[in-house]
């Protein structure tokens, strides 16, 4: 077991460290392939758009096939994609080094809590999710350092890390003895629908082309009449009558929509408008995630022994606080402690709701349970990137741009306060 969960909590460091290494790096990266900064966070758009597109239909393969079998497949995947991504001698191959990368983390993410909670004992689970969190929280903080420092040398380097600890969890959950739910088939025809919706969704709200957006939207929508009545659905429709259930997911991905945008656009405000050098900025972005790292495990034991709706819906009310300050006053002066709170609510929301995601489910449905807390989160992180990309492409100035964003984030992450109150409330 001790294998397996190290394997578990190194793939989870993965994905924060290689998109918080390139928010730092993204306007060294610009310089170098002679694009504008305000358009390289199109770079973050595609690295969660295929991460968003592919969770749900490999959350059901897991079920299907195994979550040992997705998992390593997915950490051998993402591994090349990022390799590839490393050696891009421009932008339209690093695109698609990053389109590959999210297809791999997609089949990651889509197992790796699955597969935690089939391997940890119940008395234990919301521990091992707030050690998980806690690995999440690790590559936030050590991205943006090592990332600001490695791309003073070069923004490719930024990629090394995270190639290395792929290639570590990968080796150690190769002798996990492989295990699988008794489920028959993947609906193919509802994953693609899936699939193609949640790409038309994003590209749409990028572009700024409501219409595309909202036409994906209406292909989401459908897929949910599609999978109602499916023997063996990508997305488990029913789950979504159990008023706990619903409510977490919706609440993880207006979480992850409110703050997602924040390192990318005060990266790039920071290292524009102030002059800031990277690895400056780099080291300021990584405060809040030394209060997510730091608190992480606090929430956990704090859900176990308490109401985890409690500890959510207090985290979420600091989050929406401290966010609507961080609109007020968007400089390097008010950072530090702002960011600091926002790790700290953000910390105390995520994993008291992931444990009640995954513990409103019945064992078969883990892991389409897992890919759903998956798809909230890169669902979420894609749609607020793709509004920040909207944004700054569209501003005067990357502050004026910058300083929008914050402001609608803000009364985003009220909605999130507001829901996981009234949850906590009905449970």
């Amino acid at each position: 077991m001790e294998r397996a969960l190290l394997s578990i909590l190194l793939s989870s460091f993965v994905t924060p460290f290689s998109l918080s290494a390139l928010s730092v790096a993204l306007p060294v990266l610009a310089r170098d392939l002679g694009t504008p900064p305000s358009e390289a966070i199109a770079l973050l758009v595609v690295s969660t758009l295929t991460v968003a597109a592919f969770v749900m239909p490999f959350g059901r393969l897991a079920d299907v096939l195994g979550y040992v079998r997705v998992f390593k497949t997915g950490l051998g995947i993402a591994a090349a994609g990022l390799v590839a991504a490393a050696l891009s001698p421009h932008m339209t191959l690093l695109y698609t080094s990053l389109a590959i990368t999210g297809i791999g983390l997609a089949a990651v993410f889509g197992s790796n809590n699955a597969l935690l909670f089939q391997i940890v004992p119940p008395e234990r689970r919301a521990t091992a999710v707030g050690l998980n969190s806690t690995s999440v929280y690790i590559g936030l903080v050590a991205g943006p350092v090592v990332g600001g420092f490695l791309a003073q040398v070069s923004w490719r380097l930024a990629f090394l890390p995270a190639v290395v600890i792929a290639a570590i969890s990968y080796l150690l959950i190769g002798k996990t003895p492989l295990s699988k739910s008794p489920t028959s088939s993947l609906d193919v025809v509802g994953s693609a629908l899936f699939a193609a919706s949640v790409i038309i969704t994003i590209i749409g709200i990028d572009a700024g082309a409501w219409h595309i957006a909202l036409l994906g939207a209406a292909g989401l929508a459908a897929t949910f009449v599609l999978e109602l009545n499916r023997r063996d659905p990508v997305i488990e429709v029913r789950l979504f009558r159990n008023v706990v259930f619903t409510a977490s997911v919706a609440a993880a991905f207006l979480n992850y929509l409110s703050t997602a945008a924040l390192s990318p656009s005060l990266s790039l405000l920071f290292q524009e408008a102030y002059s800031m050098p990277a690895r400056e900025a780099g080291m300021l972005l990584s405060i809040q995630a030394v209060a997510m790292a730091t608190l992480a495990p606090v929430a956990g034991r704090l859900s176990d022994k308490t109401s985890p709706s409690a500890v959510a819906a207090a985290g979420a009310s600091l989050l929406a606080a401290s966010l609507y300050a961080f609109s007020q006053a968007p400089a390097p002066s008010t950072a530090p402690l702002l960011f600091f709170l926002i790790g700290v609510g953000f910390a105390l929301f995520i994993v008291p709701n992931t444990t009640l995601v995954l513990s409103s489910v019945p064992p078969s449905r883990r892991g389409m349970a897992s890919a759903l807390v998956a798809e909230a989160r890169v669902l979420g992180q894609s749609v607020s990137n793709a509004v920040a990309s909207y944004y700054l492409k569209n501003a005067t100035s990357v502050s004026a741009g910058v300083t929008a964003l914050l402001a609608l984030l803000a009364y985003l992450s009220l909605i999130t306060a507001f829901l996981s109150l009234a949850r906590g409330l009905s449970h």
